[in-house]
């Protein structure tokens, strides 16, 4: 099947914001996608607030949904980007990459949303698993496009 590449980053990476300069500077066929896409505007997915760990019975459907997303589009013979907040055993398929930026960036980024101390908190700890689980990554600190080419770059390999 067709090649799925996996963009993961806790919270505040800055997986959203590179989103429109992924599909800016990308050449040939490559669909980009966000798992965040499918939310309405109050981070629910059929009715389920799935983003709220009250939700966490949920998660595993909804990374079932996503996977069958992806096998969907790349048997059209389309490669597929995916940004994403999982790690490889919650979506065991693809090349992983990490876009990770520093802890106090991210805090930055996450204050100004509106954070709690808790959530900045929790999502500085995913950070720190995901560079353990992920290892390869690119910055997310710098401009989206930097981010982006990078990206990209790495899907070209």
């Amino acid at each position: 099947m067709t090649r799925l590449f996996v963009v993961t980053g806790a919270p505040g990476a800055g997986k959203s914001t590179v989103i429109p300069e992924l599909l800016r500077l990308r050449s040939g066929q490559l669909v980009v996608m966000d798992m965040d896409e499918l939310l309405d505007d109050d981070g629910r997915v059929l009715g389920i607030e799935i983003t709220d760990t009250s939700a966490a019975a949920n998660w595993p459907a909804y990374n079932a949904l996503w996977l069958r997303i992806t096998e969907l589009v790349r048997r059209s013979g389309t490669p597929m980007l995916l940004l994403s907040p999982l790690v490889p055993q919650e979506l065991p398929e693809g090349r992983w990459l990490h876009l990770d930026c520093p802890d106090a960036v991210r805090r930055r980024r996450l204050a100004a949303r509106g954070w709690s101390e808790e959530q900045i908190t929790e999502a500085l700890e995913d950070a720190a698993e995901m560079r353990k689980l992920v290892p390869r990554s690119v910055p997310g600190n710098g401009t989206p496009e930097e981010s982006a080419r990078l990206i990209l770059a790495w899907v070209n390999e």
